[in-house]
């Protein structure tokens, strides 16, 4: 099976492209692919309870959770950009794996590719 990992460093959370990562990733489901998501920078503010992107007008992030939990998604955060975006209560739903951004190029090397969006 095939590992790809998606990761979303543009844009806030709940913006357009968090919520396109997941899409895409569960549309990949169908083929031989096992598809992940890691959110970094900015995109990591997803991550946090309090992220409500559709008071903004933009797609709610909730809307991923239950495709998350179904397809077992794999969804990763960098411990140290958690902290700096200050996010202390992170959503469940997303059951992240954080890891420390020393190792990332490993983390990224056990990808068969990697998408940045």
């Amino acid at each position: 099976m095939k590992k790809i990992l998606f990761v979303v460093y543009q844009a806030p959370g709940g913006s357009i492209w968090v919520n396109e990562a997941f899409r895409t990733a569960f549309g990949m489901y169908g083929e031989d692919i096992e598809p992940s998501v890691l959110l970094v920078e900015e995109a990591t503010v997803a991550l946090s309870k309090k992220a409500q992107p559709e008071c903004l007008g933009l797609l709610p992030i909730s809307i991923c959770f239950r495709f998350i939990k179904r397809y077992e998604t794999e969804v990763y955060g960098i411990k140290e950009h958690v902290e700096k975006f200050k996010i202390k209560d992170i959503e469940e739903s997303f059951s992240v794996k954080l890891i420390d951004e020393k190792d990332t190029g490993d983390f990224l090397h056990d990808f068969d590719n990697v998408i940045f969006m």
